[in-house]
């Protein structure tokens, strides 16, 4: 018996699985039918067990399978990795790149990126997936995201895009009695924070810094919609400074403590690992750094 696992057939299994059917995969990958029951039928002979059961109607994996397709992203990343580590990644930016980011980075940021890729690369695709969460990138089959610092303990590779100014804000109805005079006096208000609910909010003035502690009335993974519940009157937010000029330029939102600043937050591009960085990844990164610097200088002029 052939024990070894052919990872071509490990990819038309996985291909398989996703797509729902044999006939689906074969369409997908552009192969015959035949070449796709094939390489599953290996595949299951090396490993000696039934990885998906066929009638003329319907499909369905087994437990085996199951464990298999479940696996199968993190066995072939590993692959993938063993073959950039003996230099057979070191091309041009071509192939496709899978992103996830926040959808307030996606809505201010992205969309610049894709089109700068697009004419300095035009051989490199990308798909942004909007999460205001930091995913696993191995489970989820991500190549990089974007997130919010600070990050927790972690193996990833952390790139620093920005540091950018954050403000606390209210609507004048939540302060109607009175702004409060000292950072810890927030406390005292409704808070608003941007996941999760228990936030620490640091002030600098000169050289005193001041902490407090805030727990979130309402919580929520977006900056946007942070800014739309403050705007509705339902608390104090520490915001990006740019997202609220406007709204405090025009009376909708009040800049609460203005002798004090506010610590800055750190927008951050994490990836797996140093082997992770392919031709690229790289052209990528370049492209969002450069972007990124220009929308902040931009901003700040503004």
């Amino acid at each position: 018996m052939d024990d070894e696992i052919d990872l071509v057939a490990l990819k038309v299994f996985r291909s398989v699985v996703r797509a729902g059917s044999f006939s689906a995969a074969a369409r997908l990958l552009q192969v015959p039918k035949s070449t796709v029951s094939k390489r599953v039928r290996d595949l299951e002979t090396a490993l000696d067990v039934r990885l998906v059961e066929r009638t003329t109607r319907r499909m369905r994996v087994t437990p085996e399978g199951d464990l298999l397709a479940h696996r199968a992203d993190r066995l072939l990343h590993e692959a993938e990795t063993i073959r950039r580590d003996i230099g057979l990644s070191n091309r041009e930016p071509v192939g496709h790149l899978r992103i996830a980011a926040p959808s307030f980075y996606g809505i201010y940021v992205l969309g610049r990126v894709a089109a700068l890729c697009r004419e300095r690369h035009p051989d490199l695709t990308l798909e942004f997936v909007f999460l205001d969460r930091l995913p696993d990138l191995l489970e989820e089959g991500f190549d990089g995201a974007i997130t919010y610092g600070p990050l927790a303990d972690s193996d990833l590779v952390v790139r620093t895009l920005t540091r950018g100014q954050t403000v606390p804000v209210a609507a004048p109805s939540v302060v109607s009695g009175g702004q409060p005079a000292t950072p810890d006096k927030l406390s005292e208000l409704p808070a608003i924070t941007l996941g999760p609910r228990r936030n620490h909010w640091v002030f600098e003035r000169g050289s005193t810094t001041r902490g407090v502690d805030v727990i979130g009335v309402m919580t929520f993974g977006s900056p946007l919609s942070c800014r739309d519940a403050a705007l509705a009157g339902g608390g104090v937010a520490m915001l990006p400074e740019f997202l609220t000029r406007d709204d405090i330029a025009a009376g909708r939102l009040l800049r609460l403590l203005p002798e004090w600043d506010a610590a800055k937050r750190e927008i951050l591009f994490v990836y797996p690992s140093p082997q992770s960085v392919t031709a690229r990844l790289r052209a990528f990164l370049d492209v969002l750094i450069e972007t990124t610097a220009a929308y902040h200088r931009q901003n700040k002029r503004d």
